[in-house]
């Protein structure tokens, strides 16, 4: 999870640059093999609407902490050829050591001339996710989109609308074409025909069941980004488009409150920008089209008689030696929770298309800092603020009911980040 953490993502790059470019090595005839890795550990306090609800009650306060490795090389032919390879190997979230594991979360490779691109192939990041400008996700460990919000309950987090989530774009298998940087110019194109990993093959086109969720194919991704510094002052744009159809469910829908009607083709625009000078960064990002996101790790189809989702976000920063200070805020509406069924006695109703009488809306607030103690020891302090509201969805049960329609969440905490 989370942008921050995810520099090493981007194609051909050293594990923690925060661009895409070709990778760097002594000279051609060269290889450079990297084992990368980090360690971070959080303590916080959060209080939400769902912390005591049907006599379970979670803990307020809370540690958190993961390790993940980042091996891969990067080689250059003495014919000029860069190519390499980079993984991402995470722990997953097991209660106890010995139930925890390692699984890949990425894992591709690429070749490319420094005149023309390259190309990457594997479990990465799409344009969408290498181009993503202005969602201020520097300025601690995160925000809403860093790792100190788990200890909220899962439905008291206000759903974070910019779309580098790994079920969607993180860890599908693709192809990335990536252009030169001309004048500041840089293009990209991926391709990912189905929303499955490296590893898994064949996937269906079609299935005979009502498709839950809705599942994009033939995913189209073209972005693009500008990076220029006119006397001081730094500018970055950057947009990106999604198009894509969808597996098609043959059954018919045999309850109104399993599964919606259907779903639309995902149509989806992002943009952003940012405006820098003397350490101070201003901006934001908009997203719209027809998709659905009700959690920062699910991404949907937008179901037949929902609303297209639309977000923004605006945010500003500062940078002084090795502090980093910033906040922002975002909005976001969408379609929303799709209800399991109806709280019994509640008088709550579903529509025709399987959707709770309301849209849901999320808005998040968070500040913080992070400050740089040496090379590869960061520490960080956050705060976190958010509500979501969704009417007719009972946020406590994930299903149609008329209580637990609002929550709100803050918190606050401190962490540390060791990578080497």
């Amino acid at each position: 999870m989370k942008k921050l953490l995810m520099a090493s993502c981007a194609i051909g790059l050293s594990t923690f640059a925060t661009g895409a470019a070709f990778a760097q090595t002594a000279a051609p005839g060269s290889v450079t093999v990297r084992l990368n890795g980090r360690i971070n550990w959080y303590a916080g306090v959060e209080g939400s609407s769902l912390d005591n609800i049907g006599g379970t009650k979670t803990s307020t306060d809370s540690f958190y902490g993961y390790m993940r490795l980042y091996p891969g090389f990067d080689g250059v032919a003495a014919n000029g050829l860069h190519y390499g390879a980079a993984t991402q190997i995470r722990t997953d979230w097991g209660s106890s050591a010995s139930s925890n594991t390692l699984y890949v979360f990425q894992a591709y490779g690429y070749l490319g001339l420094p005149q023309l691109g390259q190309i990457s192939f594997g479990q990465q990041n799409g344009p969408v996710t290498l181009f993503e400008t202005g969602t201020f996700e520097g300025f601690n460990d995160g925000g809403w989109w860093g790792d100190l919000p788990v200890i909220v309950p899962n439905n008291a987090q206000p759903v974070y609308p910019f779309v580098d989530n790994s079920n969607f774009d993180q860890t599908t298998n693709k192809l990335v074409y990536l252009s030169p940087v001309l004048s500041g110019f840089q293009f990209a194109l991926g391709f990912t025909p189905n929303q499955t990993a490296a590893n898994y093959a064949p996937a269906e086109t079609s299935v005979t069941t009502a498709v839950s969720g809705g599942t994009p194919r033939n995913l189209i991704d073209v972005g693009a980004q500008y990076t220029q510094t006119f006397g001081g002052v730094g500018i970055q744009l950057g947009a990106d488009y999604n198009y894509a159809g969808q597996v098609s469910g043959t059954g018919a829908q045999t309850e109104s409150f399993t599964t919606p009607s259907g779903y639309k083709n995902l149509n989806m625009f992002s943009g952003g920008a940012t405006v820098s000078y003397a350490g101070v960064t201003v901006g934001g990002n908009v997203v719209y089209g027809a998709f659905n996101q009700v959690s920062g790790y699910t991404f949907e189809l937008e179901p037949n008689g929902g609303q297209a989702a639309v977000g923004w976000l605006a945010g500003a920063q500062y940078t002084a030696g090795p502090f980093t200070v910033g906040a922002s805020y975002f909005q976001f509406d969408t379609t929303g929770d799709l209800p399991g069924g109806i709280d019994a006695g509640s008088g709550a109703t579903i529509t025709a298309d399987g959707l709770t009488t309301g849209q849901q809306s999320n808005m998040g607030f968070a500040a913080g800092a992070t400050y740089t103690l040496v090379p590869g020891v960061n520490l960080f302090a956050d705060y976190d603020w958010g509500q979501r509201h969704q009417g007719g969805f009972d946020f406590a049960t994930n299903l149609a009911g008329t209580e637990n329609n609002n929550t709100r969440a803050q918190l606050f905490g401190v962490g540390t980040q060791i990578q080497w």
